[in-house]
């Protein structure tokens, strides 16, 4: 069948970029419609536009000129369009006979391309791919099958098109929109300030756009979509607004208005990378920090399970958040608001809380109290599955009657952290070797705050964790997920860094099935 280049992948793959007539094309798009348009629209009218004057060029080269074609005969002196050449056109300066043993006899035709003379079969007597068509089938094809070239090719197109577009000051983009900035309506500090006080009357927000437009007082000569675009991007470049939808739809909250927890990372999730050495790690620690899914293990995202169950970690407790890790990722809507409000369902009430994902910081806020109400404890089993809106998440945890567990609680005595076992009373499902807690926390953060201050090493945290986390032990060792969890309630660290630090001091020892024992004269000496 004969194609020409732009019915081809290769051509919008890698031929394919936007020249200064596809951008003035663009442009003038803009002025004749009036109105912020996707770039998927836009790629449509690119892609149509192209196929329009490879469809023009088509016409013009056969109007006196034949479609190459295998089985066809030719004249010296005949000019041909080639399409698998992209519609190189020559003229036919030789025949010659030809054989084949698969073909049998042919002619062979000399055609100058270009200033070089190139061979072709023609009078072929087989069937052959490039005989499966004519110059009538090849301008009908490519006039009809215009919603086919762009439906194959609308992303790749689209892709370039938004590169394109974001490197010139004259267009702006709104999620998927784009506009030109000449047509913009004007958006003035009385309009920001008249928006910051319905914000705050309002709470904050959550609001949409066309919440808070309408009492602006816009110039009414413009239409609608324009001042929504507007608005939207003068409140972009004000610091006072933070966009916070979990969708397409903007909605837009009074940032100084919004909880200390998502404005500043609450100091428990702060981590500072600390380099390690991963040659370090064997197929059990890698299969640990898999199983762990510290957010701050940089995984890559999970296969999205019903539901996605994870325990919950001191931190995370202590900070009433979720951790966006590699399993949860994949429940969150990829937007471009580095926060977003979303509304969290407990699965068994249907009790709705306000949460807040906080894309930098890594984790989910809005908890605390739902924690301490059910009395999650740190080992905890939570599970989350998408709500029935966009933007919702279902929560809930393994409920069970409550049954008093062995716990190990953690105190501070002489400065340094101890641990004992004890009866509690759990809620839910846990896991045993995570599970740790305190009824001490204004000392166990009193203590925290010492060992950030003077930027205490990890092995001198594990040197003060191990002794009493052994000594709960009859074999006098620990498994790596609960000093993982214990050193989180001195430090935040994901747990790479800690299995390589184990590894490389002699001073502790694996013991097989992810237990370790430590030598205290080892670390001394």
């Amino acid at each position: 069948m004969i194609r020409t280049q732009v019915q081809t992948a290769e051509y919008w793959k890698s031929e394919f970029a936007l020249t200064d007539s596809d951008l003035e094309n663009i442009y003038n798009h803009f002025l004749e419609t009036e109105k912020p348009q996707t770039v998927e629209a836009l790629a449509r009218m690119v892609i149509e536009q192209r196929v329009r004057a490879q469809l023009s060029d088509v016409k013009r080269l056969l109007s006196d000129a034949t479609v190459y074609q295998p089985q066809r005969n030719f004249e010296i002196g005949e000019e041909i369009v080639f399409p698998a050449l992209k519609l190189a056109k020559g003229k036919v300066t030789a025949i010659r006979p030809g054989y084949n043993p698969e073909y049998g006899n042919f002619d062979v035709i000399a055609v100058e391309l270009k200033g070089k003379e190139r061979e072709f079969a023609a009078n072929l007597q087989v069937p052959h791919i490039l005989s499966e068509g004519d110059s009538e089938t090849l301008t009908e094809e490519l006039a009809e099958n215009v919603d086919t070239v762009v439906d194959q090719f609308l992303p790749q197109v689209s892709e370039k098109i938004s590169e394109s577009l974001s490197q010139r000051d004259d267009f702006i983009r709104q999620g998927s929109e784009w506009f030109v900035t000449s047509l913009m309506s004007d958006v003035n500090i009385g309009h920001l300030h008249l928006a910051e006080a319905i914000l705050e009357i309002n709470d904050g927000g959550p609001l949409t756009t066309a919440e808070i437009l309408p009492q602006l007082e816009l110039d009414p000569g413009v239409d609608e979509s324009i001042q929504a675009f507007s608005l939207n991007h003068a409140m972009m470049q004000d610091g006072r607004f933070d966009e916070v939808s979990p969708t397409r739809h903007l909605r837009w909250f009074l940032k100084r208005m919004e909880p200390e927890g998502v404005q500043t990372t609450p100091e428990r999730l702060v981590y500072e990378p600390i380099a390690f050495d991963k040659a370090l790690l064997a197929p059990p620690q890698l299969a640990l920090i898999q199983e762990l899914d510290d957010e701050w293990s940089d995984l890559p995202d999970a296969p999205l399970t019903d539901p996605v169950v994870w325990p919950l970690s001191f931190p995370h407790r202590w900070a009433g958040t979720l951790p966006l890790n590699g399993r949860i990722r994949p429940l969150i809507a990829s937007t471009d608001s580095p926060r977003q409000r979303i509304t969290l369902i407990d699965d068994e009430t249907q009790q709705e809380l306000p949460g807040w994902v906080v894309t930098e910081g890594r984790y989910i806020y809005g908890l605390s109290d739902w924690y301490a109400e059910n009395s999650i404890p740190v080992g905890g089993y939570l599970h989350l599955r998408p709500g029935p809106q966009p933007g919702s998440l279902f929560i809930g945890y393994d409920r069970r009657r409550a049954q008093r567990e062995w716990v190990r609680l953690a105190s501070i005595a002489d400065n340094r952290i101890q641990f004992e076992l004890l009866r509690r009373a759990i809620p839910c499902g846990y896991d045993d070797l995570l599970i740790v807690g305190t009824d001490v926390l204004a000392a166990i953060d009193a203590h925290w705050r010492r060992a950030e201050s003077g930027k205490r090493s990890i092995a001198s945290l594990l040197a003060e964790l191990f002794p009493p986390l052994a000594a709960l032990s009859p074999q006098n060792t620990v498994h790596a997920k609960t000093l993982y969890s214990a050193i989180n309630m001195l430090k935040r660290l994901p747990p790479g860094p800690l299995f390589a630090e184990l590894v490389r001091l002699p001073a502790f020892q694996a013991v097989g099935d992810d237990y370790w024992q430590f030598d205290s004269e080892q670390m001394r000496s």
